[in-house]
């Protein structure tokens, strides 16, 4: 299969509701015959030579390939992509960006982002990665929602290790007095935490929906975890655990390629980790 096959039998298997989308090429060649896909959450620099190595010359990422929210390509007229337009005339010419450009293009690697299929999906393809992955298939709530789960009750502080464990992760930020109860959660990943739109959702959905933990991708400082903060100094069993975008959302990434498979028949399909963004000191 090409590359363009590929990309359009995914697009056929999971159809928009609407015409205007981030799930577009970044790089590379519609026309190319795919190898190997790697499906990841970020195609950082790290990532895309660990492809290479892996003779990848597909790469599905979840989030943007460029350092910018747009997601359009910076390069591409010549196959017919929109393109960004002059406000990112800088990053055309950006050394960090043109080395990356360098690097994907040395390797014959093509790019494309699948980040609106992903969650327009029914279920939730990343809430499905994620909830797999920490084997919660039955504590999820029934009801409308995909980020509600009544877990066996614990703490704050031994969720919060269970993460670490889960996750990998040296670390994780926790709001909340450790010793009181984590049984009503909501699980609002990568930037579902700011609300959607509405920043003031998570601290709502805590209240009506009888949440005492909240555990986010992204937050702000002066909504949710002010919120909970004032709830724990106050005495109430509220509690937070915030583990980033990355975190919260590769595991959907991870398991995609359960559900690519039967689209691309033998081509093989790994997953290739971005892992923590950050380091602790």
């Amino acid at each position: 299969m090409k590359v363009k096959e590929v990309i359009g039998a995914l697009e056929k298997a999971i159809p928009l509701p609407f015409p205007q989308t981030c799930d577009l090429y970044h790089i590379g060649d519609p026309e190319a015959e795919v190898k190997k896909i790697a499906t990841v959450f970020m195609a950082d620099v790290e990532v895309i030579r660990k492809a290479a190595a892996e003779g990848v010359n597909l790469i599905i990422t979840h989030e943007p390939t460029w350092h910018n929210g747009l997601s359009l390509p910076l390069w591409g007229e010549d196959k017919g992509w929109k393109v960004a337009g002059p406000e990112y005339d800088w990053l055309r010419e950006d050394p960090v960006v043109l080395e990356k450009k360098k690097l994907i293009e040395e390797n014959g690697i093509t790019i494309y982002r699948s980040h609106d299929r992903m969650h327009f999906h029914k279920p939730d393809l990343i809430y499905y990665g994620w909830i797999k992955e920490m084997g919660w298939e039955k504590y999820l709530r029934k009801d409308e929602t995909m980020w509600h789960y009544d877990i066996p009750a614990t703490t704050l502080g031994e969720l919060a290790g269970f993460f670490k464990e889960k996750l990998h992760m040296d670390s994780v930020q926790v709001i909340g007095n450790p010793s009181q109860k984590a049984e009503h959660l909501s699980v609002l990943v990568g930037g579902g935490s700011l609300g959607l739109g509405d920043e003031m959702m998570p601290m709502r959905d805590m209240c009506s929906s009888d949440i005492d933990t909240m555990v986010c991708g992204e937050t702000t400082e002066w909504t949710s975890i002010s919120y909970v903060r004032d709830a724990a100094m106050l005495g109430m069993d509220k509690g937070m655990i915030i583990l980033g975008h990355n975190r919260t959302e590769e595991e959907g990434m991870k398991h995609f390629g359960d559900f690519l498979q039967p689209l691309v028949g033998d081509i093989p399909i790994i997953f290739i980790p971005s892992g923590e963004p950050v380091d602790y000191q």
